[in-house]
């Protein structure tokens, strides 16, 4: 590959390296903007860059450590040896008494080497004292305050550790309004946190388009921007992001001539492109993209890249979970055949665990087969099958988790939770007395598994669980009930078409006809 590109804007506000060549230490300066703007394979690749340009640089093999130290790529062997080359560096300078590198070098070396042995919370604590050390240094703050973060309990509300990191992230960004870097951390750290719309529309929302305004060329802030429109309930906009994020993927791809296992930023943009248009019910198009991206070939080579990862987990699956919000077995059957697009032995189930997940899905489809045409029998039957393939998923933690798939791993067991108990909904409806009632408590164990969209990925399955509780409530003549349940769905899945069509003809049946004439028009507006 050539060089990789400069982009201007990233040329200031990162710190002094030391290096015999101004050039090395621009592609580290690119490289970490790179790392803020969540596209680390061009961050490895500058780094690599400074380390072809001045071999003994210490920030390169920093940054080619950084840029790999996550597990969610083929790259171990590599991440090994700059790390070895960079501890290398470290006593060649002990031995010759000190002084070739700064004591904020050494701070940012140190805080790598404890992301790799000690996690996120030891390198954070480290790159920590570090911004203290260098009040001056706002990658070190960045970077200290997002690995102390500590997420959200089950209601949604930030821990301790998260407030800290929320609030200081945001007076960086306050002092720094215009720096990139910054702007791309505070939106990719909080656009996947359970805020109320309000504080995302009003935090988030103009700082993610502030950035594809003024570098509309650069995907990673397409893709962003992707994520919180349609967090925001903004689809048609968000279909425009993710249009234009594959575009420039694309054109990124055939620049650099390198293929979508180098550039998973293309295989998410299509993942949200199936997401949108089915929320929208646009169900031809994300069949379309969705059959696209099951018909993408995964080499055995290439197999434990972040590209082949996300397609092989969440691409090939993607035509069978827009199926699940179908109601006719035509479009079940149509699922299982996505799914059997590519033969079983390009699942390489030796090496991946994503052929389980297919099986899970495969048997999900064969259950709502079997309750559309209201065959409680062989549908019991496929969902013992179905339980059986799950548990035997779930019993693959351990070995997942050793693997670069470990994410996608959690996503699946995640999804077939949702699924299961909102299988077990339908089937006890197929029944009668306490146990057709049942079903309630089945869809709200469903929805209380929903998780938020993260790791700027759509959600997994593109419809809320309410919307199954809505239609119960309906079924059972409660109207009011069913209106609160799609209502609440609502405010997990924005706009969503078939949740906004339950709340509809929910009011019409309340007679709140004034309420019902406005949703009408809020349906006509997201259906086009």
């Amino acid at each position: 590959m050539s060089p990789p590109k400069a982009t201007e804007a990233f040329r200031k506000g990162h710190m002094a390296v030391s290096t015999s060549s101004e050039k090395a230490a621009e592609h580290v300066a690119q490289g970490m903007a790179r790392l803020n703007t969540s596209w680390d394979f061009e961050a490895y690749r500058h780094f690599c860059e400074a380390a072809k340009l001045d071999p003994d640089c210490l920030m390169a093999y920093w940054g080619i450590t950084m840029s790999l130290a996550g597990s969610e790529h083929e790259f171990f062997e590599q991440r090994q040896i700059a790390v070895n080359r960079m501890l290398d560096l470290l006593e060649s300078e002990a031995a010759n008494e000190g002084g070739r590198w700064t004591d904020i070098e050494r701070g940012y070396v140190q805080g790598a080497g404890a992301l790799l042995t000690e996690g996120a919370r030891g390198a954070g604590v480290t790159f920590k004292a570090v911004s203290k050390r260098f009040p001056l240094d706002i990658q070190s703050k960045l970077f200290s305050l997002f690995l102390l973060r500590d997420g959200y309990d089950e209601f949604g509300k930030p821990l301790v550790g998260q407030l800290q990191t929320n609030a200081g992230l945001f007076e960086i960004l306050k002092a720094n309004p215009e720096n990139l870097s910054v702007m791309a951390f505070w939106v990719s750290s909080q656009s996947e946190a359970p805020l109320n719309g309000p504080s995302l529309r009003n935090d988030v929302l103009p700082i993610a388009r502030k950035l594809v305004r003024l570098h509309p060329d650069y995907p990673p802030f397409q893709l962003m921007l992707t994520h919180v429109e349609l967090r925001c309930g903004n689809a048609a906009l968000a279909i425009q992001s993710a249009l234009e994020a594959v575009k420039l993927y694309q054109a990124y791809m055939s620049l650099n001539k390198v293929s979508v296992f180098d550039c998973e930023g293309w295989v998410r943009s299509k993942l949200y492109l199936v997401n949108l248009y089915e929320t929208k019910g646009e169900h031809d198009k994300a069949l379309a993209i969705s059959k696209e991206l099951a018909t993408v070939n995964v080499s055995k080579e290439r197999l434990f890249s972040r590209g082949a990862g996300l397609l092989m987990w969440e691409g090939r699956t993607a035509g069978a979970r827009i199926m699940m919000g179908q109601t006719d077995k035509a479009s079940f059957y149509e699922g299982q055949k996505i799914l059997e697009i590519l033969p079983e032995e390009e699942w390489y189930k030796k090496q991946s665990f994503a052929l389980f997940y297919r099986d899970c899905l495969a048997f999900y489809l064969g259950v709502r087969i079997a309750v559309s045409v209201k065959d409680l029998e062989n549908g019991k039957v496929l969902y013992k099958n179905l339980i059986e393939r799950a548990r035997a998923l779930e019993g693959k933690q351990e070995l997942a988790s050793k693997t670069s798939s470990y994410s996608s791993w959690l996503r699946a067991t995640n999804t077939l939770g949702i699924a299961i108990a909102e299988l077990r909904g339908m089937l006890a409806e197929l029944e009668s007395g306490a146990t057709k009632l049942s079903a309630k408590n089945w869809y709200i164990a469903a929805a209380d598994r929903q998780g938020r969209s993260a790791n700027l990925l759509p959600y997994t399955i593109d419809y809320p669980m309410e919307l199954r509780l809505g239609d119960f409530h309906f079924s059972q003549g409660d109207f009011k009930s069913a209106g609160k349940s799609f209502r609440e769905g609502l405010n997990v899945r924005p706009n969503h078409l078939q949740t906004l069509r339950g709340y509809h003809k929910s009011l019409v049946k309340l007679g709140r006809v004034d309420d019902a004439a406005l949703l009408a028009k809020r349906i006509k507006a997201v259906a086009n």
